[in-house]
């Protein structure tokens, strides 16, 4: 590890708990508050899943999380770096395949009648299941824990797919399930307007636990634009 790398020591973990709420979220702390400086490099995903006891895949998919968020960076061949606060910007990783304005296209229409579906074919135990999604990102935002509450947005957005019933949209969905996740975390780059998206995802809830289609489509319509708008998209 160069001179210039953060080590385990400074990231001053306190336990073990699984990634992305044990790494991820002190590094997203330390960037937020300046405890890590632009341009230092971070332990090697190697490092971080050795000395950790977490997997490579957990860690790589915490940092990818980071990296869309544009708080961090990462060079083939050197590592992951802190970004700049001045160059800290979503990053979008399909744009030889389609824009983020294509994915906001196509969710309004998938997302938006799978979610119709849920309600119209939700039950107790499935309504419970989303509940404790929204609630971890109501408790997420509180605490600051970006990651955690993109965790659990994915969570619930692979969840309504799998409550509409329908195996064909839920295998439409799998091939592009990548972007459409993407294009969930490229708003929260917005920090001071995380709670619209908590929000919007709560107003969902209510929608299919009321078993209301019209009122679920709408809000997960709704939610989509929103998020679009967020990232500087017109829908």
């Amino acid at each position: 590890m160069t001179s210039d790398a953060v080590s385990l020591s400074e990231l001053e973990l306190a336990d073990r708990t699984p990634v992305p709420r044990g790494i991820v979220d002190q590094i997203q702390r330390l960037i937020l508050k300046g405890g890590l400086k632009a341009g230092q490099r971070l332990p090697s995903q190697r490092e971080l899943a050795e000395q950790l006891g977490v997997s490579r895949p957990s860690v790589r998919e915490a940092l990818t999380v980071l990296e869309t968020m544009g708080l961090v960076t990462v060079r083939a061949g050197s590592g992951v770096f802190v970004a700049k606060a001045d160059a800290r910007r979503p990053l979008w990783r399909y744009s030889d395949r389609c824009t983020p304005a294509d994915v906001y296209e196509a969710r309004l229409g998938l997302e938006g009648y799978a979610a119709r579906l849920a309600a119209a074919r939700i039950d107790k135990p499935a309504e419970e299941r989303l509940r404790r999604c929204t609630d971890a990102m109501r408790t997420a935002f509180e605490a600051g824990d970006v990651i955690s509450l993109a965790v659990n947005d994915t969570e619930f957005h692979d969840m309504i797919f799998e409550l509409s019933g329908n195996p064909v949209l839920a295998a439409m969905y799998r091939p592009v399930r990548e972007m459409l996740v993407e294009s969930q975390r490229l708003p929260m780059a917005q920090f001071d307007r995380l709670n619209e998206t908590v929000s919007e995802h709560e107003a969902i809830l209510e929608g299919i636990a009321s078993q209301d289609p019209d009122a679920a489509e709408l809000a997960m319509q709704s939610h989509i634009r929103s998020a679009a708008g967020r990232f500087g998209v017109s829908l």
